[in-house]
């Protein structure tokens, strides 16, 4: 498993979900909320990247799950990966 990798594609989702360009999106700093980069308009984003997360965890084969209502607009980036990846 490669964490890199892994941290690398969840940043990528992070900023596709929302609407923001995903060029560089590897520099995505980890401390940064998704409240801050468009995740509080709307609940159904958490939802969306809840199922992404889920899906990068299972297809790597993490032994991490992720479930309805694991991911907020209050999480950072850092948790989101966190979720995926121990």
């Amino acid at each position: 498993m490669d964490i890199v990798f892994i941290s690398n594609q969840i940043k990528y989702d992070i900023l596709n979900i929302c609407g923001l360009s995903v060029d560089n999106s590897y520099n995505l700093l980890t401390n940064t909320t998704l409240n801050s980069i468009g995740y509080d308009k709307d609940e159904e984003l958490c939802r969306k990247l809840e199922e992404k997360l889920r899906i990068v965890a299972e297809e790597y084969n993490t032994g991490k799950r992720v479930v309805k209502g694991d991911v907020s607009k209050n999480l950072t980036v850092r948790q989101c990966i966190q979720l995926v990846i121990a």
